[in-house]
């Protein structure tokens, strides 16, 4: 099975392709993350957007890939391979619900688009995160400088491109990153639970997430061309 079938749209292939050149911040803010695709460390975790940039109707905020799996691995020779590889093995993990996050982002999907199978609500979501790499210690903290490192060269770009989705943040890391570009780009964004442990636990979530769909269902339809 091509590896190209579960690349985003073009337009977010251009903006995250240079995070694989490898990314600028490695030698400079972002010295403390890192880059080891041999064991998994790479910017990844996105999955998504796979029609036209307009069938996006939600794009999903998350903190921060977890750490990378026992056996993953994502070697490559160019950016694109790299970008071919990190989706296809986050589209697989999401499709499969390998973790807890996996199910409760399908949770959150399947209050959506009930009856849509997983392919084609891909067409209409776009899941990215705030910072790409794995926190030093998972779930731990993330040096501000390096978090608006990522928001500054790759999620900004990234909701300028899709200013009629509905915009939502998982956790509170996600929020608090993101509070200045919500203002910078005067959009509203949903705040819900973490859809990873412990967050997505907490007594709320899932009447969290279900928020989420709702203004999803409520979203104004785009007309279509005649």
């Amino acid at each position: 099975m091509k590896s190209d079938r579960f690349l985003p749209c073009s337009e977010l292939r251009g903006i995250l392709l240079p995070a694989y050149d490898p990314c600028h911040g490695f030698k400079a803010q972002c010295t403390s993350m890192r880059w080891n695709p041999a064991h998994g460390h790479v910017p990844r975790g996105f999955c998504g957007a796979l029609g036209k940039l307009s069938e996006v109707e939600l794009v999903l905020i998350v903190a921060e890939p977890g750490d990378p799996h026992e056996s993953e691995s994502h070697v490559a020779n160019s950016p694109e391979e790299f970008l071919a590889a990190v989706c296809r093995y986050a589209y697989d993990c999401f499709e499969s619900g390998t973790d807890q996050y996996h199910r409760n982002i399908r949770y959150i999907l399947d209050r959506c688009w009930p009856g849509l199978t997983f392919a084609e609500q891909m067409r209409r979501a776009w899941i990215t995160e705030s910072v790409l790499c794995s926190a030093p210690i998972e779930g731990g903290s993330v040096p501000t400088a390096v978090s608006q490192c990522c928001v500054d060269s790759y999620l900004h770009k990234q909701l300028a491109a899709l200013p009629n989705a509905v915009v939502a943040t998982l956790g509170s890391k996600a929020q608090k990153r993101t509070a200045q570009l919500e203002r910078a780009l005067g959009r509203e964004f949903i705040h819900g639970a973490a859809a990873a442990p412990p967050g997505c636990n907490f007594h709320g979530a899932r009447e969290s997430w279900d928020r989420i769909a709702d203004a999803v269902r409520k979203r104004p339809k785009a007309k279509q061309p005649r």
